[in-house]
């Protein structure tokens, strides 16, 4: 009895998250300043650290390649995209980042534990739990390939179609060009899901939690995460991954999740497993197809984690 109501008390608190979108506890909620303070905080820190590394390892690359600094002074535009994909100036900028900023998050996140005032959830999963969050953001890659069909119907002259058109430009230069490919690999597919899963499952939602229902930390969380890549299109469709994520971790409250869902994400949306795959165009239309068909699959997923929510509920805490 006395662990139920230490249960009840941590949710009032916030602490814990209420079962059920519709359970909100608005009323038993505070607001505290490190409900707004600490995500911007850790969201603009994430941001200056990967500039600060980007600074650096430009430098050191034309501190080894001489050849270029002459370049960059007679046409800057051109000859610092160049230097970025010879230099592999954004992988090595992510790696250096990643290792300041996951140690970092983890020590905010296990100081807020020795507060008791947890943010990540850790409980234990049922493996229909782990299957429908698979199938769940297999059906948000499925939805953002339509959502890009879409994109790449809109006229090349309005100005949607002009930064799609851009955005494309910009993921042909770096994509496949990496004399790295293992460490760009890892840091794609393993270090940045972790570390912005942190940031956001972790901190963010974290944080969020304890002063507001779980339909608005949900809703919020993934809107700061598409706002925070700072690209109208990336951002466009990193909603969609973004509420598949959030809704996840709320649904399942194990941070674990979010973060394999955060690898598969890169994995197939970064061209991995096609380039690991190989078979050309034929395999690329069967990896299509079988995205399209996840929506589905993600849908399946998305109730059967809120028919165990509500199951949840029902037997109370």
């Amino acid at each position: 009895m006395r662990k139920i109501d230490h249960f009840e008390e941590a949710v009032k608190d916030g602490q814990l998250p209420g079962r059920g979108f519709g359970q909100g506890r608005e009323g038993e909620r505070r607001i505290h300043l490190s409900t707004f303070l600490a995500p911007l905080t850790f969201m603009v820190l994430h941001h200056l650290v990967l500039s600060g590394a980007s600074v650096v390892r430009l430098l050191y690359f034309l501190g080894k390649n001489p050849q270029y600094q002459e370049t960059l002074l007679q046409d800057p535009g051109t000859s610092m995209m160049e230097v970025l994909l010879e230099g592999n100036v954004m992988t090595y900028a992510s790696l250096m980042g990643m290792l300041v900023l996951i140690p970092a998050y983890l020590l905010y996140l296990a100081y807020q534990k020795r507060k008791a005032r947890p943010l990540l959830l850790c409980q234990g999963i049922s493996f229909g739990q782990l299957l429908s969050s698979l199938s769940i953001i297999l059906g948000a890659l499925g939805l953002t390939q339509v959502w890009m069909v879409v994109l790449a119907s809109l006229d090349p002259a309005s100005l949607p179609g002009r930064l799609f058109q851009d955005y494309l430009d910009k993921m042909m230069l770096f994509d496949g060009r990496s004399a790295d490919l293992p460490l760009e690999l890892l840091v794609t597919v393993v270090l940045v899901p972790l570390g912005e899963e942190l940031l956001f499952r972790g901190i963010v939602q974290g944080e969020l939690r304890r002063s507001f229902s779980p339909a608005i930390t949900v809703v919020a969380t993934t809107l700061l995460f598409a706002i925070f890549h700072l690209d109208l299109i990336q951002g466009s469709y990193v909603l969609i991954a973004g509420f598949a994520l959030s809704v996840s971790y709320q649904l399942t409250r194990n941070i674990l999740l979010p973060i394999l869902m955060h690898m598969v994400f890169n994995f197939i949306g970064s061209g991995w497993f096609s380039r690991l795959m190989g078979g050309g165009e034929t395999a690329e239309l069967i990896l299509v197809c079988f995205l399209y068909a996840s929506i589905l699959l993600g849908a399946f997923g998305f109730y059967y984690l809120l028919k165990k929510e509500a199951g949840l509920e029902k037997a109370g805490p």
